[in-house]
């Protein structure tokens, strides 16, 4: 009888260590999948704009890079914490990490949000209207992403 319980045990130990080693493995397909879509959409979109479009696309990138780095620098200690707290929603962590910016922190983030709305429009005035119509098709799919909401909700 011990025998058989100790088989038993062994068995619910291993099945539970296999499910946790694919559950890892999904985790990891999952982001690679995720890699080639981006990837795949970077060729995509490489193929509809022109080269002197992404390079000010690929500059647009960089700067706001900059200015987001710059951010983080201006974050205290305990923002930073506040920021790398896990036991928190993301949605939590950005509402009590907003509650503690100071003033110059949010006329930061106020500038870089119009750079990134100025710089996007620029962009867009750049494309003909065969390039805006084929950047929407291939867009069309992204309706679950914040950045198309965000932008459907403007246009509203």
């Amino acid at each position: 009888m011990i025998k058989f319980l100790k088989s038993i045990a062994f068995t619910t130990l291993m099945v539970s260590g296999f499910a946790l080693a694919a559950s890892a493995q999904t985790a990891d397909s999952n982001k690679v999948a995720k890699r080639e879509h981006r990837k795949e959409a970077h060729q995509k979109l490489a193929a509809i704009l022109t080269p002197q479009q992404q390079e000010k696309l690929k500059a647009n990138r960089q700067q706001h890079k900059q200015a987001m780095v710059a951010f983080r620098s201006t974050l205290t200690t305990e923002q930073k914490a506040i920021a790398k707290d896990k036991s928190l929603s993301q949605k939590e962590r950005r509402a009590k990490l907003a509650a503690t910016f100071t003033d110059s922190q949010k006329k930061t983030l106020a500038d870089n949000r119009v750079a990134r709305k100025a710089s996007r429009q620029a962009f867009v005035a750049s494309l003909n209207a065969d390039q805006k119509a084929k950047m929407k098709e291939l867009f069309k799919d992204r309706k679950g992403h914040a950045g198309a909401r965000h932008h459907k909700a403007q246009k509203a």
